[in-house]
């Protein structure tokens, strides 16, 4: 009788979880969708002092309100007259909303307003949601998990993985394989094998990985630390990076940046 009770409470347990997560999913998305909402209209107003709230707390340490209200006054480039929001998703400390705004550039009355879709990414600093500042929003995916495609961004992540796990071994040559086509035409092996490497790479992690296309984003947090002998005893680094990569005829290649002429 004790056991049965043991198994029908643990079966509770399950049910509970198994529905509570979706619940809690959907308290999440409509809580990010009420305050995008809120920061969406005091745009629309030019509330200065409620758009000031939701600068991220490391922000608004930099910042005071009065600095924040006169600087924005002076980069006032955009009218935003109308915000329609469709849909806010969440992922972890990660969410995205749907937005259908209307605009136009201020101080030009003539100009017939402009309707544009898109989708805003924002995330969750210390329990409330905060818009991710334009040059920040390469270190998130631009759209949410059900706009993209789970199965090709999971062989990318795998394809990613192989790469970086080649890295921490040093197998240059292995690594070379990875790299995109075209660069490859016009650096050799040889000449490839013959740079010498700066870094010891000791530790990786995939975060995610975008998919659009043919073309993809993986965003990886390392540990490195200088390959010269005399710092090989520092602590090793925690370093990011967001990664492009391309695929050609159904396989992925890390694409390797071109340098600043």
């Amino acid at each position: 009788m004790k056991k049965s009770i043991i198994l029908l409470a643990g079966l509770c347990l399950a049910l509970v979880g198994l529905y509570a997560a979706p619940a809690c999913a959907a308290q999440e998305d409509e809580a990010l969708k009420n305050r995008a909402q809120a920061y969406c209209d005091a745009q629309v107003k030019q509330d200065w002092k409620v758009l000031y709230r939701y600068l991220p707390p490391s922000a608004r340490d930099q910042v005071s309100e009065d600095q924040f209200t006169e600087l924005s006054k002076q980069k006032m480039g955009i009218r935003y007259l109308s915000f329609e929001l469709e849909k806010a998703e969440t992922a972890g400390d990660i969410g995205w909303v749907k937005l259908v705004q209307t605009a136009m550039p201020e101080g030009f009355k003539s100009v017939e307003p402009m309707k544009t879709e898109r989708w805003e990414p924002w995330k969750k600093i210390e329990g409330e949601w905060y818009p991710i500042p334009a040059k920040e929003r390469e270190a998130a995916p631009s759209r949410p998990p059900s706009e993209r495609s789970a199965t090709e961004e999971a062989t990318l992540t795998k394809r990613a993985d192989e790469f970086w796990g080649a890295m921490e071994k040093n197998e240059w040559g292995i690594i070379y394989t990875y790299l995109e086509p075209d660069f490859r035409k016009t650096t050799s092996l040889g000449a490839w094998l013959g740079k010498k490497p700066f870094y010891i790479y000791v530790g990786h992690s995939v975060e995610w990985a975008e998919v659009t296309g043919d073309r993809g984003k993986v965003m990886v947090v390392y540990l490195v630390r200088p390959s010269d002998p005399y710092q090989s005893k520092m602590e090793p680094l925690d370093q990011t990076i967001v990664e492009n990569w391309v695929r050609i005829e159904g396989v992925w290649y890390r694409l390797v940046p071109q340098k600043k002429s």
